[in-house]
């Protein structure tokens, strides 16, 4: 994946606000996470997908994520 300057500047912008130490990839990944978890709940909400199939996908996410939901 090719970023931007801007798109890097951003995300150093982002890891300078975390305490603990992380890379662009670790910010990258949970950027991702976060964006299918809203999208899976959208979905859900939509009734686009069943109750199982949104219970399964969120095993996918991680917990610090999905106590955002």
């Amino acid at each position: 994946m090719q970023l931007t300057a801007n798109q890097i500047t951003k995300i150093e912008i982002i890891k300078s606000s975390i305490e603990e130490p992380v890379t662009r990839r670790d910010i990258i990944s949970g950027l991702i996470d976060g964006a299918y978890a809203v999208a899976l709940k959208t979905l859900y909400q939509d009734k686009m997908i069943s109750k199982s199939d949104y219970e399964k996908s969120l095993a996918q996410i991680p917990d610090y994520i999905l106590t955002e939901l």
